[in-house]
């Protein structure tokens, strides 16, 4: 599956934004991990692991596959956070989410 690049590039600069990564080339590696793990779960089940804003590093097995699900709320661009990856995890039956800049 190709990679959308729009998206790649908007993760980075929301990574760059946020005061995440120091330089847009370590911004791009981190949004880059994370767009091809967003593209692979677009087509089926993906393994991968992140570390937890408390620290604690997870395993988790996500997909985004075949969901039949309507986003509720406002959709206020403004408001979304681009560098956060959101996920259907698999061993607990529920939406997840990791920030871009956590992928191990």
């Amino acid at each position: 599956m190709k990679v959308n690049k729009s998206k790649l590039f908007k993760v980075a600069h929301a990574i760059i934004r946020k005061g995440q990564a120091a330089t847009l080339s370590d911004a791009l590696k981190a949004a880059w991990k994370a767009v091809k793990i967003y593209t692979q779960m677009l087509s089926g089940i993906v393994v991968f692991t992140f570390r937890k804003s408390n620290g604690e590093i997870r395993k988790a097995v996500g997909t985004l596959r075949n969901l039949n699900y309507q986003a509720k709320g406002g959709t206020n661009a403004h408001s979304k956070n681009e560098d956060v990856i959101c996920y259907w995890d698999c061993k607990k039956n529920a939406f997840r989410s990791f920030k871009s800049i956590s992928l191990i």
